[in-house]
């Protein structure tokens, strides 16, 4: 407290030490409840984060089932790897194609014969250039006409539709200029002319000497053969829908040894039996996590946190229920997920058949999308079921607002409880405080009434 407390001075009794015992047992019953209760609350509100942890990921499994197209997406497989890389969307068709790779797209690349000073301005002039039909001019400033220089004009050039430049250098202090096509394919290749002023470094070596070139790469389309039938030609090296819903990126060419690469496009099962494996592995932490927080043990009395908690118990007994029950609009014989080899234990997780799924999988791919994905699917109706749980409104929402409220309760409640305390250690220290006055007194009486008998005469002696 702000107030100075002294010592008894009437009693000599040590009373901030009775006023600190006296508050103490007046505040430890209530501290004691207040931090069981937060205990309580804490350790409900963990295991509900638990719960719904667990239902978190569980849903995130069955959405990836739940989703159309999950079920219609391709697979690219390839016989040969490093020639060809392929990618299927849901439009192609499943069968198996033999790809040749005959020439791959190559960007024009020119070599300027010339090669001058590193440092030597060449003067000032114009380059012409057309790529793939369409021309452009860049003019070369005096001051700016040495071959980095110059690159660099080309490069920046407004109007540039696809040269870019570099230089080379040898190492001796000479440089030859380099230019090349952004794009690949032979409608890209370069076509250049330039025109010179002479008026560089050296007048007789001006911006028209860099007229000369040689062809490094020439330019060229992707070529592809498709079933030994059909040729196809692409000025880059990614072909699309040549086969349809099917992305080709050419890599190699193929060879003597390997002379052609088989593609096969099928429904993309592996990821859907993945998703499957997963959807049993999420269902039986839900449960796993169920069990753990309802769980009793006989020998030790102990109970976990939501033993008997009717909340968990209807959770569990629904989702067992949607999973043993047929699908509405399933088509046989995918009509539950017992047909997929998806069976209860009698702890209430489930297991799999990877035989029988691999089997259905491989038969009955479509017939286990209607199962999931439909209206009336498997996906569809644990969604729905799990919102009214862990949705805004869900269950397990309310009871964590509530014991969020009941905290915020407590928190009211010790914040009064330490102003009541406040209080009653003041006027604990004033009973005592006044006792000590009175004790005083009391004190004072005593030893005026002690001198005034050891004063008194004494009657009862004689006289000498």
């Amino acid at each position: 407290m702000a107030d100075l407390k002294l010592p008894g001075v009437g009693s000599g009794f040590p009373i901030q030490s009775f006023v600190d015992a006296t508050v103490a047992g007046e505040r430890a019953p209530k501290e004691k409840m207040f931090a069981t209760r937060v205990t309580d609350i804490n350790v409900q509100l963990s295991a509900y984060g638990s719960m719904k942890s667990a239902l978190s990921e569980f849903k995130e499994a069955f959405k990836k089932l739940g989703d159309e197209e999950a079920f219609q997406k391709r697979s690219a497989s390839l016989s040969e790897s490093g020639f060809v890389t392929a990618s299927a969307d849901k439009s192609a068709v499943a069968g198996s194609y033999k790809l040749e790779v005959k020439t791959l797209a190559e960007a024009h690349k020119l070599g300027v014969d010339q090669s001058v000073a590193s440092e030597q301005k060449l003067g000032s002039g114009t380059f012409e250039f057309t790529v793939d039909g369409n021309a452009f001019s860049v003019a070369i400033d005096q001051d700016k006409s040495t071959l980095a220089e110059i690159a660099e004009t080309i490069n920046n050039a407004e109007g540039n539709t696809g040269v870019r430049a570099t230089v080379i250098n040898d190492g001796q202090g000479n440089s030859s200029l380099v230019m090349f096509a952004e794009k690949t394919g032979e409608q890209n290749a370069i076509s250049y002319t330039v025109t010179g002023n002479n008026d560089g470094d050296d007048a007789a070596l001006g911006l028209g000497a860099l007229a000369g070139f040689t062809e490094i790469q020439a330019a060229q389309d992707a070529t592809l053969v498709i079933d030994n039938t059909t040729t196809i030609t692409s000025s880059t090296n990614e072909i699309k829908d040549a086969i349809q819903g099917v992305t080709l990126n050419l890599k190699k060419l193929n060879d003597v040894e390997k002379p052609s690469t088989t593609l096969s496009i099928g429904y993309d099962k592996a990821t859907v039996e993945k998703n499957l494996k997963g959807f049993v592995d999420a269902f039986n932490k839900v449960m796993g996590t169920v069990n753990q927080l309802t769980a009793y043990n006989p020998e030790t009395e102990q109970a976990a946190p939501l033993n008997g908690d009717g909340t968990a118990r209807n959770l569990t007994s629904q989702i067992r229920r949607m999973l043993s029950e047929p699908v509405d609009g399933a088509v046989s014989p995918i009509k539950s997920l017992t047909d997929l080899g998806i069976t209860s234990k009698k702890d209430g997780t489930i297991e799999l058949d990877d035989e029988l799924l691999k089997k259905q999988v491989d038969e009955n791919f479509e017939k286990i999308g209607l199962l999931f994905s439909s209206d009336q699917g498997v996906a569809k109706k644990l969604d729905d079921m799990l919102e009214s749980f862990v949705g805004t409104e869900g269950i397990l929402t309310k009871k964590d607002s509530s014991l969020n409220e009941q905290m915020k309760k407590i928190d009211k409640e010790r914040a009064d409880f330490e102003i009541y305390m406040e209080q009653y250690e003041e006027r604990i220290y004033k009973q005592f405080s006044s006792m000590d006055i009175m004790v005083a007194q009391l004190n004072q009486q005593l030893t005026s009434v002690i001198s005034a008998f050891e004063n008194m005469p004494d009657f009862g002696s004689s006289k000498q």
